[in-house]
C-alpha cells in the first residue's frame, strides 16, 4: 500500500481555497494523479487512501507496472500507445518490449513515478538506456532494444478516437487489408460506420493474438462477458477458448470483414461460427452458455454488472444501478462495498451468471448471494430491486 501511495502523495495547487476531503479545512492542495480530491496534509491523504485508491484513475505507467509484475503484454490501448507497444510490428517484438520493462522494474527497481516522468518529458528511451547502463545489467531484451529504439520514439498521450484513427491509418491498416473489400480499401478508415470500426478493431485484437479487455465494447458484444471466471489464465481460460474460436474463423477460415460485419449487425455471429467452424466448436458455445449479442442488440444487465464489478474503470450502467441494488446505497463507501461483494461472488467457482440473472428477475438476489457467500456480512437492503 505504501508503494502505491507514493504515486499520489505529491500535491498540485491552485489559487482558490477548497475543503480538505477528510477534515474540511481550507486547502489548495490536491491529488496530483486525479486532480479531484483535496487534502490539507499527507496525514489526511493517508487516512483517505483506502477509499480514494478505488476511485483515483491509474496512469498508464501504473498499469504498465502491474502488467510487468504479472508478465503480461499490455492490452489497454492507452498503455500500448504511450509506451511503444503500438509501434511493434510483431507479437514477438511486443514480448521483447515487455521483457525490457520487466527487467527495468523488477531488477533495476524503477517505479511508475519514474516511468511516467520519463514518458512525460519525452526522454523514456534515453533514461531506460541510462538505467540499464548504470546498473551494468544486460539482457537479450536490452540488446534487442538497442537495435529497435524506434519503438519508443514519438510517443504521445492517448486521446481515444483521435489516437486510434491515427493508428489505424498509419500502423494497423496493413494488418487487416487482406480482410477488407476493394471498396473499403479505397476510403479512409474514419469514414467507416462505427459498427465496422468496431469490427476492424476486433480483427486487430484477434490477429495479433489477444482477446478483448474487459472495458472494450467487444467484451460485451462478442460474448466474452458470458464466459465463466476460473482459476486458470488469470480467470480467463474460457475467454481464451472463445478467442481461439474467433481466430479460427478469421485467420484460418479467412472470414472477410464485410461478412462478419453483417452478422455483427444482425446478431447472427453464432450461426456464422457454426457455418464456418463446424458444429463441434459451436456445441461448446451452447454447453457453456456463451451468449453473443452483436451490435447494439439487447443484453442482460447481469453482463454489465460483471463488467463493472471486475473492472477498475468501467462505468456503472443505469440498468445495473437499479437491477442489482446500487441505487439503494446511500454513500460511495456502501457502493464500493457492494461492488466488492459482487466481484467476490463472480470469482467464486460456484457462481453462474444465468443463476444470478434469474435471481434478479425473481427478486431473490440476496438469497442467491448468501447461498454462494454464506460467511460474508451482507445487508439484505442492499440487494432489493423492483422485481418480481
Amino acid at each position: 500500500m505504501m508503494q502505491s501511495l507514493r504515486f499520489i502523495i505529491n500535491f498540485s495547487s491552485e489559487s482558490c481555497k477548497m475543503e480538505c476531503s477528510v477534515c474540511k479545512k481550507p486547502t489548495n492542495q490536491r491529488c496530483s494523479r486525479c486532480q479531484a480530491k483535496y487534502y490539507c496534509s499527507t496525514s489526511c491523504q493517508r487516512r483517505d487512501y483506502p477509499n480514494h485508491v478505488l476511485d483515483c484513475p491509474l496512469r498508464s505507467a501504473d498499469i504498465l507496472v502491474k502488467n510487468a509484475l504479472n508478465d503480461l503484454i499490455p492490452s489497454k490501448m492507452s498503455v500500448r500507445y504511450e509506451y511503444g507497444f503500438c509501434n511493434c510490428k510483431h507479437l514477438e517484438d511486443e514480448s521483447k518490449l515487455i521483457g525490457l520493462y520487466i527487467g527495468l522494474i523488477e531488477i533495476i527497481g524503477c517505479n511508475a513515478n519514474q516511468l511516467h516522468s520519463w514518458w512525460e518529458s519525452g526522454t523514456l528511451s534515453e533514461n531506460i538506456k541510462r538505467a540499464y547502463d548504470d546498473k551494468g545489467y544486460t539482457s537479450n531484451y536490452y540488446k534487442w532494444f538497442l537495435k529497435n529504439e524506434h519503438v519508443l520514439q514519438g510517443l504521445y498521450k492517448y486521446e481515444e478516437d483521435k489516437s486510434y484513427e491515427y493508428l489505424m491509418e498509419k500502423h494497423y491498416f496493413s494488418l487487416i487489408m487482406l480482410y477488407l473489400s476493394e471498396r473499403d480499401l479505397k476510403v479512409p478508415f474514419n469514414s467507416f460506420p462505427r459498427s465496422k470500426r468496431n469490427v476492424c478493431a476486433f480483427y486487430l485484437t484477434i490477429i495479433t493474438g489477444r482477446i478483448p479487455i474487459i472495458e472494450d465494447i467487444d467484451w460485451i458484444d462478442l460474448g466474452f462477458c458470458s464466459c465463466k471466471f476460473d482459476n486458470n489464465y488469470l480467470g480467463k481460460s474460457e475467454e481464451r477458448r472463445l478467442g481461439d474460436l474467433y481466430r479460427e474463423l478469421i485467420v484460418q477460415k479467412g472470414c472477410k470483414i464485410d461478412e462478419f460485419h453483417d452478422a455483427y449487425l444482425s446478431g447472427s455471429i453464432g450461426y456464422l461460427l457454426e457455418r464456418k467452424c463446424g458444429s463441434n466448436n459451436c456445441n461448446w458455445l451452447s454447453e457453456n452458455k456463451i451468449e453473443i449479442r452483436g451490435y447494439c442488440n439487447p443484453t442482460k444487465s447481469v453482463y454489465h454488472l460483471k463488467q463493472y464489478a471486475l473492472s477498475d474503470s468501467a462505468v456503472l450502467q443505469p440498468s445495473v444501478d437499479v437491477d442489482y441494488g446500487f441505487v439503494n446505497c446511500r454513500t460511495e463507501d456502501e457502493r464500493r462495498q457492494l461492488k466488492h461483494i459482487y466481484r467476490k461472488l463472480i470469482k467464486t467457482p460456484q457462481f453462474e451468471t444465468q443463476d444470478l440473472h434469474e435471481a434478479c428477475l425473481a427478486g431473490k438476489i440476496f438469497d442467491y448471494v448468501k447461498s454462494i457467500l454464506p460467511n460474508e456480512m451482507l445487508k439484505s437492503d442492499f440487494f432489493k430491486n423492483p422485481y418480481p
